[in-house]
């Protein structure tokens, strides 16, 4: 399955506040691996990309963007 970036937060607490919103609404989110923040191991608790399956981005964009 396919993923793709959906959001990239200020920082990582606000991701994975964003990503524990989108699973509790349905969307199974989850943290990106960003080589520049994480360093050599890839560890993603640095990151601050957002992804999720491509069938369900609308819906997170939705949730994410909604005014």
């Amino acid at each position: 399955m396919k993923e793709v970036v959906i959001f990239t937060a200020e920082n990582p607490a606000i991701a994975q506040m964003l990503v524990e919103k989108l699973s509790r609404l349905g969307v199974p989110a989850r943290l990106g691996v960003e080589a520049a923040t994480s360093g050599a191991f890839g560890v993603p608790e640095g990151s601050r990309t957002i992804l999720v399956p491509e069938n369900f981005a609308k819906q997170a964009e939705e949730i994410l963007y909604r005014p």
